[in-house]
């Protein structure tokens, strides 16, 4: 989906974000799961690792389902790497609206009083926290894999704080995978370091920052 057309559906102005070698954005859909999962199956099989194809497809899983619960119009994932060097993670972008366009201080002020929010140390317009990924329906515990997410919320400028851009990083924790806790933080560093890198493409008109508005104390 091209920027101007996530402008028209969803509110979201053109932006850039800076991706490490390998990494792509893809709009979102069902063709663009077909996709790949299609290409992630043949680049396990040929690799050997029918393991980490499962871990996979359940991650893909998760994305599926918080598409169909918001306006998420990108993921992000890796494609041009080896098969055992596929993390296991990706990123959505969705646009989320206050309702009937109030502004949205009572949802960010809820995710620093009940989740641990925080502003994102190398960009301070962006609310962090991160959460355990609900299971999606339909999966059953044994097939299902744990996960965890780390959102983040941008204001969209012009738009008295009604809408922001929202990403979404997914990290499966695999039991029995070996993933330390060290290998984790080195993921959710990744995310936090593209996540900073967002800027609007265009001049938007100024708003109060975020992190202006007290936690707790929405205005």
């Amino acid at each position: 989906m091209s920027d101007l057309l996530v402008e028209m559906q969803y509110g979201i102005p053109p932006f850039r974000i800076a991706l490490p070698p390998g990494w792509r954005r893809r709009a979102a859909s069902s063709q663009t799961e077909k996709t790949d999962l299609t290409r992630a199956s043949a680049l396990f099989r040929q690799a050997g690792r029918p393991d980490l194809e499962a871990q996979y497809r359940a991650m893909m899983a998760r994305v599926r389902q918080g598409m169909k619960q918001s306006k998420v119009f990108a993921i992000y994932r890796q494609e041009e790497v080896e098969a055992d060097e596929l993390l296991p993670m990706s990123i959505t972008a969705a646009a989320v609206d206050g309702e009937r366009g109030a502004n949205l201080d009572d949802w960010i002020a809820g995710a620093f009083q009940r989740r641990g929010a925080g502003f994102l140390e190398d960009a301070r317009h962006v609310v962090r926290w991160e959460s355990e990924a609900a299971r999606p329906p339909g999966i059953s515990e044994l097939e299902d894999v744990p996960a965890r997410t780390v959102t983040y919320a941008i204001p969209v400028p012009g738009t008295n704080r009604s809408r922001a851009l929202v990403f979404t990083t997914t990290i499966l924790m695999p039991d029995g995978s070996g993933l330390s806790a060290e290998e984790y933080g080195a993921m959710s560093v990744l995310s936090d370091l593209m996540i900073s890198t967002v800027a609007w493409e265009r001049a938007l008109p100024d708003e109060a920052a975020p992190e202006a508005v007290a936690p707790g104390k929405p205005s």
